[in-house]
C-alpha cells in the first residue's frame, strides 16, 4: 500500500480499524472504498482507483441477513475494480463503528412477530449534528430534539445541537436554556448559515479524519448549514414561507460530501 494510498483514503476516514478489518477478509483482487452515495442498487464508492459505480456480488447478496447487511452511505467496502471500467463488485461489508438504522419505510419485509425490518442509513459517523431552527416557526421543539438525542446515542456517534437561525430569534439565550435541561453533556451552539454566526465553533467537532452528519426535520437549514461550510451552493435550499416562518423541505438524497479541508459531512434527513 503506497503512502499516496494512505494519504487520499485517510481524508475519508480510513483508519487501522478499517484497515485491521480489511485485511482480514483475505479476499484477492479487492481494494477498500467508501460509499458516497447510492442510487437505486449502485454505489458510488471512493477509492484508490478513483469514484467506481460498484454493485453487490450475488454471493453477499445471497449471505446478508437482510436491509441491515446491505451496504449504506458512509460504509467501507472491499470492492473489486472491473478492468478499463469505472465499475466495481462489491464482495463485502467492513464492520461498522456507529450506524443509523430505522425500520424500512414502505411496507417493507417483516420478520418474524411482525417486526419490521431494519435499515442502515447512514454509517461510521463520528459526530451528529441535531439541528433544530429558531425562526419562530415549528422549527424549535424540546420534545423532537430529545428524540434525536436518542437516536444519536443509539447509533454510538458523539451528539452536538446546532439552533440555527440565529439571525431571526430574539431571546436566543432562552432556547439554549431549555435544551440544556434535556441535554446534559452535550454541545449547544447557537448558529446562522446565513450571516455565518457561530460556524467557527463546529471547527472543534471536524478534524480531518472524521465525518459528522446533520440530522433535522424538514426545513431548519440542514442543507444551509452544508452550503455554508462548504462556501458553495451544493445543496439546493428554500426560502422561508412568510406565513409561518417555516423553512421548505428541498433535500431528495443523502451523500457524504469532502471538504476542502478534508472533512464530510453525510446530510441524513
Amino acid at each position: 500500500m503506497t503512502e499516496e494510498f494512505n494519504m487520499n483514503l485517510e481524508s475519508f476516514g480510513w483508519d487501522s480499524f478499517f484497515s485491521e478489518s480489511f485485511a482480514s477478509l483475505k479476499i484477492p483482487d479487492v481494494i477498500p472504498g467508501r460509499v458516497v452515495t447510492i442510487e437505486k442498487d449502485i454505489c458510488r464508492v471512493i477509492t484508490s482507483a478513483g469514484e467506481l459505480a460498484a454493485q453487490m456480488s450475488g454471493r453477499l447478496r445471497y449471505q446478508a441477513g437482510g436491509s441491515k447487511d446491505f451496504p449504506a452511505i458512509g460504509d467501507w467496502l472491499a470492492v473489486q475494480p472491473l478492468p478499463g471500467e469505472a465499475k466495481a463488485i462489491i464482495h463485502a461489508v467492513l464492520p461498522r463503528k456507529t450506524s443509523f438504522s430505522r425500520q424500512a419505510s414502505g411496507g417493507g419485509a417483516r420478520l418474524e412477530g411482525g417486526r419490521t425490518e431494519e435499515q442502515v442509513a447512514a454509517a461510521n459517523v463520528d459526530t451528529v449534528f441535531l439541528v433544530s431552527g429558531l425562526e419562530g416557526g415549528r422549527g424549535f421543539n424540546v420534545r423532537r430534539i430529545e428524540r434525536y438525542l436518542a437516536i444519536a446515542y443509539a447509533s454510538g456517534a458523539k451528539p452536538v445541537i446546532l439552533l440555527n437561525k440565529a439571525d431571526l430569534c430574539a431571546d436566543v439565550a432562552s432556547r439554549i436554556n431549555a435544551v440544556a435541561g434535556i441535554a446534559s453533556g452535550v454541545g449547544i451552539h447557537a448558529v446562522s448559515a446565513v450571516s455565518g454566526e457561530g460556524l467557527d465553533t463546529l471547527k472543534q467537532y471536524l478534524a480531518k479524519g472524521t465525518t459528522a452528519a446533520f440530522l433535522g426535520s424538514s426545513g431548519v437549514g440542514k442543507s444551509a448549514l452544508i452550503n455554508a461550510l462548504l462556501g458553495e451552493e451544493r445543496q439546493a435550499t428554500g426560502a422561508l414561507r412568510q406565513n409561518d416562518l417555516e423553512g421548505r423541505h428541498t433535500t431528495t438524497r443523502r451523500e457524504l460530501i469532502l471538504l476542502p479541508g478534508g472533512d464530510r459531512y453525510p446530510r441524513h434527513a
